[in-house]
């Protein structure tokens, strides 16, 4: 008796000390700083923005500050933030105006071959509330769509010296910054799948990213590259643009790389020192796929992680610094990159959704509007299909067309269907075109409604599942239009 009453002693101790250790183990990773602390930080570097740049009518507000502003609901092109009639975004529409479209022209904040410039200019456009479309006369998205190759990647150049036409396949960092431009503006990004295509094959062995493309003559002069962590972090962002998830093994091995770089202070390290805008960057990466940059798969045991980390470099006055004093791991002067950049990790620390993410619901209603050429709101089956081209599951031909009224074929029926909803193998068709009642068939066969059927009873299962669109009619051709309605309506169906 005795003897099992020890076994229960000792068993009960063991499961105390096992508590105990989870329980230490759940509080090690509770962040030592709340989101109330992010915001009263954030409010001290708004005002010093408010403040410092007041006596320029604030100009350069725009490009970077206003992203962080706008993440926390300042309207930069509004009466707070302007003076004598004029703001950020005035100053930065008139350099646009005076920007020539000639090659190596350079007006201090438009250079017309770089792309980069455009990229930020458009994100900045949206941040302040103007239209990207119509800015200094100039379309910027449009601009920046018509810089994807056919390869996928968005130009490092908007035009050749010679040709004028866009060019170059070097820079990773045009490339990511075009899709977060694009998604800002309210837009699908073009041609998705090469997109996609082209940036995972620039990701480098340990996982990470570098700002251009690699060419060795030695293979294993490969295995010598060094990610970057802050393109590493921009690299996950345009992949979760894209659509992708952790399931994605380009974006694991992209999120593995920023963990094995994370320092016990929670903060990170790159180009030789640490810094807060590393962990601005990577605190954006993490909020666009999913996770929480407070949360504890983000804080070390100590309670640290990358909001923590970047709030220690901040100063009195509200403003950031590049670097701390090496002896007393104290701040030493102010640095506008370094502000910009912390305001608006500070944005994504704090709000439930990304910055960009919020400029994409705020832009995406008028994005919509400018999708087709030859299909606009109000017609049969626009919003659906629109659904459909935001989801990447159907696409707009290169001039811009959809041809709603035109028989949908046997081709386009099978890769619809396979990526609507996400089937191994496409569906096999012999007709070039499908009638109404062939239709109903084929989706009854590709979802497992109903192995076979006649004809009948498949347009019961159709009609009582709500498959069928207005108008249907078994025996009509159906058009394109309609099968992208029928398929956003059966997703609809099935995720409520």
């Amino acid at each position: 008796m005795k003897k099992n009453q020890s076994k229960l002693i000792v068993l009960f101790l063991s499961i105390i000390m096992v508590f105990s250790i989870v329980c230490s183990s759940a509080y090690a990773t509770e962040s030592k700083i709340s989101r109330e602390d992010v915001k009263k930080a954030a409010e001290k570097t708004i005002k010093y923005y408010h403040d410092t740049y007041k006596d320029k009518q604030y100009a350069g507000i725009l490009d970077w500050p206003a992203l962080g502003l706008f993440g926390f609901g300042e309207d930069v092109s509004g009466p707070k933030w302007t003076v004598n009639g004029k703001n950020g975004a005035y100053w930065r529409e008139q350099q646009v105006k005076e920007a020539k479209l000639e090659p190596g022209y350079y007006d201090n904040a438009l250079r017309s071959g770089v792309n980069t410039d455009y990229q930020r200019t458009i994100i900045a456009v949206c941040a302040a509330g103007k239209d990207p479309r119509n800015f200094g006369g100039k379309n910027l998205v449009e601009i920046e769509k018509s810089t994807m190759l056919p390869s996928g990647h968005f130009a490092d150049s908007v035009m050749d010296n010679d040709t004028g036409k866009p060019v170059g396949e070097d820079l990773v960092n045009a490339h990511i910054f075009g899709i977060i431009a694009l998604h800002c503006a309210g837009e699908p990004i073009p041609n998705r799948d090469m997109c996609l295509y082209w940036l995972e094959d620039q990701q480098n062995l340990d996982g990470g990213f570098t700002f251009d493309v690699k060419y060795f003559d030695d293979p294993e002069d490969y295995d010598l590259v060094e990610s970057d962590v802050d393109m590493t972090a921009a690299g996950i962002m345009a992949l979760a643009i894209l659509g992708e998830d952790e399931s994605n093994p380009c974006v694991k091995k992209a999120l593995d790389f920023l963990h094995s770089k994370q320092l016990d202070n929670g903060g990170f390290e790159s180009w030789g020192t640490v810094n807060p805008e590393s962990c601005a960057w990577a605190i954006q990466a993490i909020k666009l796929i999913g996770q929480d940059p407070m949360g504890s798969e983000w804080t070390t045991k100590s309670g640290e992680n990358p909001v923590s980390a970047m709030l220690k470099f901040q100063i009195k006055d509200g403003s950031f610094v590049h670097v701390l004093n090496e002896e007393d791991n104290l701040p030493i002067y102010s640095n506008g990159m370094s502000t910009e950049q912390a305001l608006y990790g500070m944005a994504d620390a704090y709000n439930k959704k990304a910055t960009y993410d919020l400029l994409f619901e705020k832009y995406r209603p008028t994005a919509e509007k400018h999708l087709f050429k030859d299909f606009k709101p109000g017609q049969f089956g626009f919003k659906k299909t629109a659904d459909l081209i935001y989801n990447y599951i159907i696409a707009i031909d290169e001039n811009g067309n959809f041809q709603p009224n035109e028989p949908i074929k046997k081709e386009e029926v099978s890769k619809w269907m396979k990526k609507a909803f996400d089937l191994k193998e496409v569906i096999s068709i012999d007709k070039d075109t499908v009638t109404g009642e062939e239709f109903m068939g084929l989706l009854v066969k590709a979802l497992g409604e109903e192995k076979e059927g006649k004809p009948s009873e498949i347009l019961e299962i159709a009609k009582e599942k709500g498959w069928m669109y207005p108008e249907f009619d078994p025996q009509k051709i159906v058009n394109k239009a309609q099968c992208a309605w029928t398929l956003r309506q059966i997703r609809n169906i099935s995720h409520q």
